[in-house]
C-alpha cells in the first residue's frame, strides 16, 4: 500500500477487477480512512450525546451517568454500542452519520473522492462497482448533511469591508421529482456573497412571481463597500482592483455549468448544491487527505 502515492492508487482502484477492487478499496480506507474512535471524536468532540433526546454523556443520576457504553455493534469490535437511559434509545458510533445503514462503508471514502473530483452518478457506479441508484442516495446524503452543518461550510461576513455578490434566478422544475412531491411556482433566487478574505455565504429567496427566462437574471455581480451598494464601477485601474468581482464569478460560473449539466433535475436543491460549490472552493487549498478528512467530518 505504501508504495503507490494517492492519485496512482485511485486510478488502480477505477481501472481495477471487481476481486482486485475490494482490496484496493480497503487499501484505502487504511490510508485516508478514520478510526472508530476519530469519528467518535469528530461526531462528539467533548461528550458522547444520544440522537434522540439529546442528553449528554457527562449528565449523571442518582445510579450513574444516563449513557452507558456496553460491547460492539460489529464483530471486529470497531463500533461501541451505546445505550440511553433516559429515552431507552440503542445506539452506536454510527448512528445518525453517513455510515449508518450502509453495507458498502468501505466504499464511502472512494466515493467521496471521486464525488470531489466531480465526476458523474454513473460513471462512479462504474467505477466503484456500485449500482447508480445507491451513488444517488450517498451523494443526496452528503448534501444534506452539508446543508445540516451549513454553519461551518459558510463564513460570517462583516459588515465593513469590500464585499461581492453574484445574483442568478431560476425557473421552478418538476424534471426528477415524484408525482405527488409539490413546488412553489415561483422565481427563486440565489445569491453568492464573499469577501477578500474567502469568506462565502449563500441565501436563497423566492420571488411573489413568476418570471419569463428574458427577464430572469443571469449571473449580474456588484459589489457593496460598508453594507452599501456601489452604484458605478471606478474609471482608475487601483479602484478597478478593488472593485472587481472575479472571485464570486468564478464561484456563479461553476454552479451555473454544474447545473446546466444536470438539466434542471437539481433545481429543488439549488441550496444544497450552492453549499456544495462553496465547500469545494474552501477545499481547493488543501491536500487529497485533507480534503476527505473535512467531508466526512461534515458527515458525522
Amino acid at each position: 500500500m505504501g508504495q503507490y502515492t494517492d492519485s496512482q492508487l485511485i486510478t488502480m482502484l477505477i481501472n481495477s477487477p471487481k476481486e482486485r477492487k475490494k482490496r484496493l478499496i480497503e487499501d484505502f480506507d487504511q490510508r485516508f480512512g478514520l478510526s472508530a474512535d476519530d469519528i467518535r471524536d469528530k461526531k462528539h468532540p467533548l461528550h458522547m450525546s444520544c440522537p434522540r433526546c439529546k442528553t449528554q454523556g457527562s449528565e449523571s443520576g442518582a445510579k450513574g451517568r444516563y449513557i452507558v457504553a456496553y460491547g460492539y455493534a460489529d464483530p471486529e469490535k470497531k463500533q461501541r454500542r451505546f445505550h440511553c437511559k433516559i429515552c431507552k434509545l440503542h445506539f452506536n458510533d454510527h448512528t445518525n452519520t453517513i455510515f449508518h445503514y450502509k453495507k458498502l462503508r468501505k466504499h464511502i471514502l472512494p466515493f467521496l473522492q471521486r464525488m470531489l473530483d466531480g465526476i458523474p452518478i454513473r460513471k462512479m457506479a462504474t467505477e466503484l462497482g456500485v449500482s447508480p441508484t445507491t451513488i444517488h442516495s450517498w451523494r443526496q446524503a452528503v448534501l444534506q448533511y452539508i446543508e445540516k452543518n451549513m454553519h461551518l461550510v459558510q463564513g460570517e461576513l462583516p459588515n465593513t469591508g469590500i464585499t461581492e455578490t453574484a445574483t442568478r434566478e431560476f425557473k421552478p422544475s418538476r424534471k426528477g421529482l415524484p408525482a405527488h412531491r409539490t413546488i412553489p411556482k415561483t422565481t427563486q433566487t440565489i445569491q453568492f456573497h464573499c469577501d477578500r478574505q474567502n469568506h462565502w455565504r449563500v441565501s436563497l429567496a423566492s420571488a411573489n412571481t413568476l418570471k419569463s427566462r428574458e427577464q430572469m437574471i443571469q449571473g449580474d455581480t456588484h459589489v457593496h463597500v460598508n453594507g452599501t451598494s456601489a452604484a458605478c464601477r471606478p474609471t482608475s485601474p487601483a479602484d478597478r482592483l478593488l472593485f472587481h468581482t472575479r472571485n464570486v464569478q468564478k464561484l456563479d460560473k461553476q454552479f451555473s455549468a454544474m447545473y446546466r449539466n444536470m438539466r434542471g433535475v437539481a433545481q429543488p436543491n439549488l441550496l444544497r448544491y450552492a453549499l456544495w460549490q462553496c465547500l469545494l472552493v474552501q477545499l481547493s487549498r488543501l491536500n487529497t487527505k485533507e480534503k476527505l478528512s473535512t467531508l466526512l467530518s461534515l458527515c458525522l
